[in-house]
């Protein structure tokens, strides 16, 4: 499974790296039609960022990576199914792996861990989302719980293990993959 930043420079449109997509976007690879899903949610006016960090090293941080919505054996996260949500006129595929076999099948891509929704910075009590070179935590760095988990991602290309199943709707039903 490749990352958005993979595809947008195999395509040779490098500006998409660092520039927040308000819509989706239909770029060629290989001959191909990749949609890539609009960052309609990430508002720079939501997000603190630290000094010397810009909106678009954010912007190519998340381009850079492979996201997954953690959950239970019938259904992802909150977050997983407001997302499915929003999309659902897209009609999207989900992929259900169980993590602890897609973390094997990558044993040199560490998984990281963010503990909210990076694409979707809120202002809460009139304060800004931080985001920033701290925003994906390896698991050493992860203070919180597993329960707390709200993405996990792979930072580059990745390898879809036996055993991934998709469906159609967050509950399934569940077709093997592979």
């Amino acid at each position: 499974m490749l990352p958005a930043a993979v595809m947008i420079r195999r395509s040779m449109q490098l500006e998409l790296l660092r520039r927040r997509r308000p819509l989706s976007e239909a770029i060629v690879v290989k001959g191909r039609t990749v949609v890539l899903r609009d960052q309609r949610p990430l508002h720079q006016g939501n997000m603190f960022l630290p000094r010397g960090y810009a909106f678009e090293d954010f912007v190519e941080s998340l381009n850079e990576r492979v996201f997954f919505w953690p959950g239970k054996a019938d259904r992802p996260i909150s977050h997983g199914l407001r997302h499915f949500e929003r999309y659902r006129n897209d009609k999207p595929v989900i992929l259900r792996v169980q993590s602890m076999t897609l973390i094997g099948a990558n044993p040199s891509v560490e998984p990281t861990y963010c503990y909210y929704n990076s694409g979707s910075p809120r202002c809460s009590r009139g304060n800004k989302s931080p985001r920033g070179p701290d925003t994906f935590l390896c698991a050493h760095q992860f203070s919180r719980r597993a329960s707390q988990v709200v993405e996990v991602t792979f930072k580059g290309e990745i390898t879809m293990p036996p055993g991934v199943q998709f469906g159609y709707q967050p509950s399934g039903p569940w077709q093997s993959l592979l």
